[in-house]
């Protein structure tokens, strides 16, 4: 079979690389995930998961925005100390040379809501002040940080409040009826009582 020359070449073979570069470019484009205003929008790897804190809310909150300090500050040195993954580097060649930032603040609406933005998606934080005291909080985050979300949790002073069963859910406080077998508000699993 002859395939003829592509143009301004000599010798008649095929330069694949002029025929793999904008294969290669569209790779890229699709993979750096750019939606409205250089946000990624989320993946299917977003997990949601609800805890009770007996701590009040400011406190929880204060303690959510120290982690996410914390965060930040490691996700920094780590790219200062290797540069970064290879698709960072791609992505700061592609973006005039400058990393995308990780765990970037984009609202906080102290002390209900605490939301940034990383490469792997967007990250929530919705707390929920319980009237009997302590606070229950709301994450939303990727699938790849939750390793670290679990780390926040662990250094976190968490219960289960002390309720009758099926009058408030174990995990979020909210009154429940007793023929509930899950929480209406946070799609906890709730205990029946025994007959």
């Amino acid at each position: 079979m002859f395939i003829p020359p592509l143009i301004g070449q000599e010798g008649g073979g095929i330069d694949w690389l002029t025929l793999l570069l904008p294969l290669v470019f569209c790779f890229l484009c699709m993979s750096m995930g750019q939606g409205r205003g250089g946000e990624r929008p989320p993946d299917t790897g977003t997990m949601t998961e609800s805890w009770y804190s007996p701590q009040g809310i400011e406190e929880v909150y204060d303690a959510l925005a120290m982690n996410a300090a914390e965060w930040r500050k490691e996700a920094e040195m780590a790219q200062m100390d290797t540069g970064g993954s290879f698709m960072d580097q791609i992505r700061k060649t592609l973006g005039g040379g400058k990393q995308q930032p990780r765990y970037v603040v984009r609202e906080e609406i102290k002390p209900r809501l605490y939301r940034m933005m990383d490469r792997t998606g967007p990250i929530y934080f919705e707390l929920t002040e319980v009237e009997e005291g302590g606070t229950v909080v709301k994450a939303t985050y990727s699938s790849e940080i939750k390793a670290r979300v679990a780390r926040m949790k662990a250094e976190q002073p968490l219960k289960i409040p002390k309720a009758p069963l099926g009058s408030r859910c174990p995990a979020c406080g909210k009154p429940t009826l007793e023929e509930f077998t899950v929480c209406p508000y946070c799609g906890e699993k709730l205990v029946t009582r025994e007959e």
